[in-house]
This record gives C-alpha cells, structure tokens and sequence, in this order.
C-alpha cells in the first residue's frame, strides 16, 4: 500500500467515524423522544482496487443509518393503542352517565352492588311513603300538598335523568365527529409522509428515517380512533386499509394518495359508500357506549316510567272515570308527567267515599310492595325498587367489568411498549458506550493521519534535497 492510498484510507476512516459519532449524538438527543427510533451506522468497505503490488482496499466507508425498529412489534404496539383507546373511551362515558344517575353506585362483588343518592331510588321511596302518609291523613291538607310535591320532584328526576343521559349520548357524536375530522387529517399526513419517503429513498431504501419515525407515529395516533390495517402492497406502497361490515378492505391510503377520506353519518362511521365496521379505536368506544349500555339503561328507565303510570293510574282511578294521577299519554322517563287536572286539592283518597276513606290511596302506597311479572303481562319483573336496584346494579357491574379491562389493557400495552423500547429506544449508558469508543476510533485514524503525513512529508523533503 502506498502512502498516498493510505492517507486516502485514513480520511475516509475519519469521515466513517465522524459520521458515527454525529449519528450517537442524534441518538442521544432523543432519549425522551417516543416517537424515534434509535439509529446504527452501518459500515462497510469502499471496495477493492488493483494495484502493481496487488489488491488493495479502498478504505473504510459507512455506508447508511440504519433504523432499529421491529415491523411485528410495531404493529402490535399499534394494535394495542387502539384496544386501550376504545376501552377509555366507552369507560369515560359510562362515567359520565353513571354521574347523570345521580346514584352513587358501590359494587361489593361481580354479581351484586348498591345504590345511593337523590336519583330515581329515592325519590321512588319518598313517593310512596308520601302516598302512605296520605292515606293515614287524607283529609290532611300538609299531607296532600308535600304528596303532589313530592309527585312532582319524582317526575323531573325522571325527566332530567334521562335528559342527561340523552346529553351524554349526544357528546359522543360530537366526540366522534371530531374524532373522524382527526382521522382524516391523519390519514393525508400518511399519505404525505408517504410521498416524501418515496421521493427520498428512490435511490436508497429505508434511508428516510425521520420520516419513517415521524410515519409511525401518525399512525399510532391514527390507532387511537380507529380500527385499520398498516400494510405494503406489491409495488411497495405503504398503505392504510380499513374493513367493511361485508368484511370487504376498504383502502384508506395507498402510498401518497388519500383513496377514501371518512366520515359520520349520525350512527356508524363510513368511507366512501361503505360503512365501517371498528373492532377498536376510540370511535368504537363511543358507539358502544352510546348504543350499548347507555341506550340499554335510557330503555329501562323508560319500562319503568310506564309500569309506573300504568300501576299508579289503575289503583288510582279505577273506574277510568273519576281522573288519573299521572298524564296517560306519557309513558317514556322523559315523557312522564303528572295529570293536568290533579293539584292539592283534586287529590283524591278515595273514589267517591265518605270523609276518611283512603282506599285508593292505599292502593297506590301498596304497590310499593307489589311484585310484577312479565309473564303475567306486566312491564317489569318484581317491585319498582327491586327492577330499578336491578337496572342500576346491571349498570354498576359493566362499570365495574369495565375498568378492569382498561387496567388489563393498561399493563398490557405498557408491556409491548417495553418490547418494543427494548428494540427501538434509545439506552442512554449505550449510547454513552458507543460515543467513547466512536471517539477513540476517530483519534486513532486521526493519529494514523497525521503519522502517515509525516512520513510523506519526510519523502518528499529527502526527495527534494
């Protein structure tokens, strides 16, 4: 080897470790950035020349930057993202209705739980035990007064609850539609990011990393709303797919182009003329809560209203001819209403008897204790508090199944996360290691540099003289 050849090797030596350490420091710049992926140089020879003393190598050269990611672990991680997303989201409104009960709902076991608060349960109770006060004073004009009241409180808890749980529905479709217009944006910063890798790496694959972190982590936002599949084609277009409810793939994103945008129509979210079915992703969360228990809990309160204005009006009137406690026409807990005609002092404790006589208002403080049953044609099964307590208890132990799952999903994701950093993050006391060693290695070839120049400069100064 020359000492011209040598001093061309130590120079590309000093830009191969040069190039290193600038990758090391790139790396530990990032240690607390989640969304990088951590980078190796990849060395490699510059070749081989023939000379007159034979082959000879051309020198040290590092050859790229190469991202340490695991695609399977990725798109695990991923996956996982959208679970936990979509179990959060329905948990966040199931909170938020069991709030709209006005209950404070304590769940002891997997099968059983109670109930406490201002909510329908008690003014239930102080309904009937107003109707029970009444018939042992019904002449008693206190009795008749705080018993309408209380008639009168029953119903607008009755109205409000339900209005507050048709609130809570009515915010997740504004969840859910800002959620789409999220997605969306996601899905042409893909298809961006795409076109930009295509155009950079068209002459060196997998060498756009920033972009490909910057990819990664679009798409990982993009799990958190919805469900998809992150795959290549066969012209190696990256490409975003989602799945009908005939189970046919609707393509998203195919490599810089955004093929279908998505949108809400009210109910389901849709792409183009297809409408979407989610297994995860905040967006399902939401539908299933609004659909789901929500929906579930909305109907029952509506059974309940109407076997109460059923029972109430028969006991109450039952003639049909004398006036009903409760408006017949409202039948559902946000139509509930008390008679136009019933005030104090219409009240009625009995139909049509002497002074004293309260056998219509002990027909009604009885019912508190009448046991119902479907097969007999009734709406509910068992009493009024008992089919409430029974609602609310349903209620209380998909909350409470629920938050388990979210603390599952939590430890799961956190574990593919550790997986993945393992593979992926940066290890500051590696790198640390890296840049000791990248340091020496640029002072030796340095040394050697400067060691080779001098006896270069030795050769032509003996030349010269």
């Amino acid at each position: 080897m020359s000492l011209f050849s040598g001093l061309s090797n130590g120079s590309s030596a000093l830009q191969a470790q040069s190039y290193a350490l600038e990758i090391t420091g790139k790396n530990i710049a990032n240690v607390d950035n989640s969304n990088y992926a951590r980078e190796r140089v990849v060395f490699g020879t510059s070749g081989m020349v023939q000379t007159p003393l034979g082959m000879l190598s051309m020198g040290l050269d590092a050859k790229s930057a190469s991202q340490q990611r695991d695609a399977f672990l990725d798109q695990q991680l991923t996956k996982e993202i959208s679970s936990t997303a979509s179990l959060e989201s329905e948990q966040a409104a199931l909170q938020r209705a069991e709030a709209s009960l006005g209950e404070s709902i304590s769940s002891t076991t997997s099968t059983s739980s109670s109930t406490s608060g201002a909510g329908i349960s008690s003014q239930l109770d102080s309904f009937f035990n107003s109707f029970k006060s009444f018939a042992a004073s019904p002449t008693d004009v206190g009795e008749r007064q705080t018993l309408v009241q209380t008639a009168a409180t029953l119903v607008n808890t009755f109205q409000q609850t339900d209005a507050d749980l048709a609130q809570v529905q009515s915010d997740l479709d504004s969840q859910i539609t800002v959620d789409t217009s999220d997605i969306n944006t996601q899905l042409q910063k893909i298809a961006d990011l795409n076109a930009q890798i295509i155009r950079f790496e068209a002459d060196s694959a997998g060498s756009a990393v920033d972009l490909r972190d910057q990819r990664q982590a679009a798409v990982e936002e993009l799990a958190s709303k919805m469900s998809f599949t992150a795959t290549t084609d066969s012209s190696g277009n990256f490409q975003i797919l989602a799945t009908d409810t005939g189970g046919t793939d609707v393509t998203l994103v195919s490599g810089g182009t955004v093929s279908n945008t998505v949108a809400f129509d009210g109910t389901d979210l849709t792409a183009g003329s297809s409408t979407l079915a989610l297994s995860s992703g905040s967006i399902k969360g939401a539908i299933d809560a609004r659909d789901g228990t929500i929906k579930t809990l909305r109907d029952n309160l509506d059974t309940l209203a109407s076997q109460l204005v059923a029972s109430v009006n028969a006991a109450y009137n039952p003639t049909g001819a004398t006036g009903d406690f409760f408006d017949a026409s409202g039948t559902t807990a946000d139509t509930i209403a008390l008679d136009s005609s019933l005030t104090a002092t219409s009240l009625k404790a009995s139909d049509g008897g002497a002074d004293g006589d309260n056998t219509l208002a002990l027909a009604v403080s009885d019912l508190a204790s009448h046991s119902f049953s479907t097969s007999n044609g009734d709406a509910i099964d068992g009493t009024f508090s008992q089919f409430y307590s029974g609602v609310v208890s349903s209620f209380g132990q998909a909350l409470s199944s629920l938050n388990a799952s979210v603390e599952n999903q939590n430890t799961v994701e956190t574990l593919v996360r550790t997986q993945r950093d393992a593979v992926s993050g940066v290890n500051i006391d590696e790198e640390t290691t890296n840049l000791m060693k990248y340091q020496r290695a640029y002072q030796a070839c340095s040394h050697y540099v400067s060691v080779v120049d001098n006896l270069l400069d030795t050769v032509i100064n003996s030349l010269g003289s």
